[in-house]
């Protein structure tokens, strides 16, 4: 099952995201801010993240020069920082894709399956202790 990180303070968001994405089949960890997202994040592996730009305690592109700096996990900044600087300074910095909000749901799932297909990612994975299976690669790793 594919793990996303999803790092956003609004609550609403965040509660009627977790639910679509998880009816999607993905597993979905929630942070509020920066803090909480990096603690998350080095506590934890995740497939994918994504990432608001505002947050109460900091800001979106802190977290993700931070994620990027400690591996090579896709990073989809999700924000309603929709202006051209912004966009071009969150890809600038390492994002694998920029959305707008509002931004429509199955596009959101195809942009996930898009950056976990060009970072190596599969969302078709399943984790039995230290053993990985890739149902769509007919591989298993240990």
């Amino acid at each position: 099952m594919t793990k996303i990180l999803l790092v956003e303070d609004d609550a609403h968001i965040v509660t009627s995201l977790t639910d679509f994405l998880e009816s999607e089949g993905f597993s979905v960890s929630a942070a509020k801010g920066q803090a909480d997202a990096l603690v998350l994040f080095d506590s934890d592996t995740f497939d994918i993240v994504l990432l608001d730009i505002a947050l109460a305690d900091g800001n979106g592109f802190a977290v993700c020069s931070a994620i990027k700096s400690r591996s090579n996990t896709p990073v989809i900044f999700l924000t309603a920082s929709g202006d051209e600087n912004s966009t071009v300074a969150g890809l600038d910095i390492g994002a694998d894709d920029y959305i707008a909000k509002p931004f429509r749901p199955r596009e959101l799932i195809s942009r996930i399956k898009s950056a976990l297909r060009r970072s190596g990612g599969s969302i078709n994975t399943v984790q039995l202790d230290n053993v990985t299976v890739d149902t769509e690669k007919a591989v298993v790793m240990k």
